[in-house]
């Protein structure tokens, strides 16, 4: 505050320190007149340095100053309060925008009374503009880093969260609060903690600006998140400033890419095991014709032995192919083998508890039924009108062990063969093989009583018909 004010004209120094001074400073007396003003006022307002104020009111040289500025100057000469201003938009005279740093002072009079106010101005625009821009461009950063759909976080060099973004903290299923002060590798599944440690280091020394990768996360429940993440190392004055890290949930992606890899390892699987099954399947054709033939001299009898095998063998292909060859019911098996042997639905008894079978032990199980029924068929019960066949069987799954009991009852006399047959070598070698299993035949008089025993793979599971 300027508590007195002696005549201007009477101090030469302190007239041209005034004109002279770096700020725009101006003197009025009570009535707003000028008593002095520096050239940088005058340069300030856009007028001549040399331009004469002195004793001129200021509100005739300036009849735009605006009514608040006119209820400052009125407030300072009346109450004798200090004012300022770090920064004022004023409009001047060519309609520019000027900001304005300012401040106001009464002086007074020897007697103490008010004799009007000293002002201070410094044309601070340029400032203002360079912090209004920089404000508004950390206002878009900001924008951009809270409402960014990918995760955004600011990191130090050694990865510890200082800041993050609404998505950020989605992506990884936790508070901002956990987040903040956190280090990111701490995140990070065990099994990738030293490849994202390596790519910190990197980031560390310069070896690399960026580095991007997939990763895996733990979530706060236990769970995984697929991850990826792109980190840049901001440097300022070629020093580690921060981690810039971006992230985004890839776990949908991969989740399909894992079930892809399992489609494409169950189709390979698919594609072996029919490999196996058509191989299977031409072998046994092959031995069928083979032991046919060498078994029946007459090529017509031994066309229509082979054809009815074949036709067996068809009826439980197509029982495995409606079921995509993942096994079929044994129930199923059984009338499908024994239906060509039967079209009354008056000769066979059959029952038994649910059992399903695999693709090979379906197969094998058709032939030896195939092979019996034809048996009995030419021997046995079903060469008469009376006779009847039996089929039962238990399954025990504890032990997975299968017993089939094939009987015949009312046919002719039966006696032991010789020698044994195709049919017989069949059954056997076909049981020891997929099914694990063996047959008791016993040439009853009163007809064949057949017992089949096999113990079933172990990923099999009974299953209704």
């Amino acid at each position: 505050m300027i508590n007195e004010a002696p005549p201007l004209s009477g101090s030469p120094s302190v007239t041209t320190a005034l004109k002279h001074a770096p700020l725009g400073i101006a003197i009025f007396d009570s009535q707003m007149r000028y008593l002095a003003a520096s050239r940088q006022y005058l340069t300030d307002q856009g007028l001549p340095a040399d331009m004469p104020l002195i004793g001129r009111r200021h509100y005739d040289a300036f009849p735009e100053v605006p009514q608040k500025w006119r209820d400052l100057h009125a407030r300072v000469l009346a109450e004798g309060v200090e004012l300022r201003h770090e920064g004022d938009p004023y409009v001047n005279r060519a309609g520019r925008t000027e900001w304005i740093r300012w401040s106001m002072a009464p002086w007074r009079t020897d007697a103490g009374e008010i004799g009007g106010l000293v002002l201070y101005t410094d044309v601070v625009t340029a400032n203002i503009e360079a912090r209004l821009k920089l404000e508004a461009a950390e206002a878009r950063y900001r924008a951009v880093f809270d409402q960014a759909a990918m995760g955004v976080a600011r990191l130090t060099p050694t990865g510890e969260i200082l800041e993050a973004n609404d998505s950020f903290c989605a992506l990884l299923r936790r508070d901002r609060d956990a987040l903040l002060g956190e280090s990111l590798p701490n995140l990070v599944h065990p099994d990738f903690l030293e490849p994202v440690l390596k790519s910190n280091q990197s980031l560390l020394t310069g070896e690399v600006e960026t580095c991007a990768a997939e990763r895996l996360f733990l979530a706060p429940d236990g769970g995984e998140l697929w991850i990826h993440l792109t980190a840049s190392m901001i440097r300022h004055d070629d020093q580690p400033a921060y981690i810039l890290a971006i992230i985004s949930d890839i776990s949908v992606r991969k989740e399909a890419e894992d079930a892809q890899a399992r489609h494409q390892s169950q189709l390979r699987l698919l594609i072996n095991e029919l490999n196996h099954r058509v191989k299977n399947t031409l072998a046994t054709v092959q031995s069928m014709a083979a032991q046919t033939l060498r078994n029946e001299p007459d090529p017509v009898i031994a066309f229509e032995k082979f054809e009815a095998r074949l036709l067996g063998l068809s009826g439980v292909h197509d029982i495995l192919t409606r079921e995509s060859w993942h096994g079929a019911a044994l129930h199923e098996v059984v009338e499908r083998a024994l239906r060509p042997f039967d079209e009354a639905a008056t000769r066979f008894t059959i029952d038994g508890p649910p059992v399903r079978l695999q693709p090979g032990g379906a197969l094998t199980m058709a032939l030896i039924l195939h092979e019996l029924a034809t048996n009995a068929l030419k021997y046995g019960a079903l060469s008469n009108a009376e006779g009847r066949v039996s089929l039962t069987w238990t399954y025990a799954e504890a032990d997975r062990a299968l017993q089939v009991a094939w009987t015949e009852t009312g046919g002719p006399a039966v006696t032991a063969p010789t020698r044994k047959g195709f049919g017989s070598r069949l059954i056997e070698r076909s049981l020891g093989g997929e099914l694990k299993g063996a047959a008791v035949m016993d040439y009853r008089p009163e007809g064949l009583a057949c017992v089949l025993r096999a113990r079933l793979p172990e990923m099999q599971e009974s299953a209704a018909p």
